[in-house]
């Protein structure tokens, strides 16, 4: 299901990126609705708009985000123990010049990945309920690819490759060092749920953002861009 993003996919994405600023929002489990909505875009559907677009619109926000059938389980073993677990408090991804502080993000009543308000756009955000970095499973960290008004903390995320370095800071002063196995991006409708959420015997990381065409009919983007990596 995944597959490497070529030169013209990231010119299309940059051109998109630039052209359609708007909050992200992000794929769900396949299961839960046929596709996931893009992002939000700097105008929501007006109010003359006519019933069909009013429907497509009440789709799209039950579409946003993550499915917590399997969010909530990423942790696997790994999540669970009787002394207090340390917490994810930052990211470092040099090649992008990302230097973040980690909002914590949790699951909405209706299913969504929270993802960081949009006045904290340049912030990433650790879904708590996947696993801690360093812990077996996926630890899944999102962000925005951009605001209302300029590009956000995962604007960059697509120029990523192989071997890149990826850097989480925990509270207790342990950084977990990761590498870049794949980048891809997908549409919401192919979004790969259980490769992002499914179970791992090591630790592993998912890091997530919006991308591909702005679709200004829905105010959302079409694709997700997700970097799969695993411990250096």
């Amino acid at each position: 299901m995944r597959r490497r993003l070529g030169l013209a996919a990231l010119a299309a994405g940059a051109v998109s990126l630039v052209l359609g600023l708007g909050a992200c929002a992000l794929a769900v489990e396949p299961s839960a609705a046929p596709s996931a909505a893009p992002s939000a875009a700097p105008s929501a559907v007006p109010p003359a708009a006519s019933a069909a677009a009013d429907q497509r619109a009440a789709a799209a926000t039950v579409r946003e985000g993550f499915a917590p059938s399997l969010a909530e389980g990423a942790g696997g073993a790994g999540a669970a123990t009787s002394e207090r677990s340390p917490v994810p408090v930052r990211v470092s991804v040099p090649r992008i010049g990302v230097e973040s502080a980690l909002l914590p993000l949790g699951i909405d009543p209706d299913g969504a990945l929270q993802v960081p308000d949009l006045s904290e756009a340049q912030s990433a955000g650790w879904l708590t309920t996947s696993a801690v970095p360093g812990r077996p499973g996926p630890s899944v960290i999102a962000g925005h690819v951009d605001s209302r008004s300029a590009p956000a903390v995962f604007f960059r995320l697509h120029e990523l490759v192989p071997g890149d370095e990826v850097d989480v800071l925990l509270d207790d002063g342990t950084t977990v060092a990761y590498s870049v196995d794949d980048v891809v991006r997908v549409s919401k409708d192919d979004f790969p749920t259980q490769e992002v959420y499914g179970p791992r015997p090591g630790p592993a990381l998912r890091l997530l953002t919006c991308g591909g065409a702005f679709d200004s009919a829905t105010g959302h983007y079409e694709d997700n861009v997700i970097v799969f990596g695993s411990l250096r």
